[in-house]
């Protein structure tokens, strides 16, 4: 899937193949949506240890930022649509 939008757009900033918790594993801002906290159920855990998000991944999650910037100006990667998805959290937060 990463060859094909490369060699479609000659980058991909949409998936991102990382260590986490000593397993290569795939990270797909494209289908990144919003959630409230009360939504999530657990914790992910490895071996009963709580599994935190390395700081260097927490700093290259910030494609998600340009992903929004560029929704902003028309150019939609996301398979959900974050925008009611947003709407319908921000109605309920009220």
């Amino acid at each position: 899937m990463i060859d094909k939008k490369i060699e479609k757009y000659v980058f991909c900033n949409t998936i991102i193949v990382r260590k986490i918790a000593d397993e290569d594993t795939a990270i797909l801002l494209q289908n990144a949506f919003l959630t409230l906290e009360k939504y999530i159920d657990y914790v992910h855990t490895v071996d009963g240890v709580p599994l935190k998000i390395p700081t260097n991944l927490q700093n290259e999650i910030s494609l998600f930022k340009n992903m929004l910037e560029l929704k902003k100006r028309g150019i939609n990667l996301f398979f959900t649509d974050i925008d009611v998805l947003k709407q319908q959290m921000l109605k309920e937060l009220k």
